[in-house]
């Protein structure tokens, strides 16, 4: 069967297999479709979706529009003292 995967999932699989973490690519996958859809039942989409929020705050936190975690931290104790 072949199969295509976004450049972002194949490169944190061929990352993975490089890491020593599986053998092969055809281990890495099946252990991701695994994880992903039984074992969490999270769809693929989902998984791009929060890729794609978790690069959006690191461009925002590049850009100078993010907060320093003293300041995230203080007022979470403020909200929940």
């Amino acid at each position: 069967m072949d199969i295509s995967l976004s450049n972002n999932i194949e490169n944190i699989l061929k990352a993975k297999v490089s890491e020593g973490i599986f053998k092969t690519m055809d281990e890495a996958i099946t252990f991701a479709i695994k994880f992903a859809f039984i074992d969490n039942n999270i769809s693929i989409e989902k998984i791009e979706s929060l890729n794609a929020e978790i690069e959006k705050g690191w461009q925002d936190m590049e850009e100078g529009r993010g907060r320093n975690s003293k300041e995230v931290f203080n007022d979470l104790r403020k909200r929940y003292a």
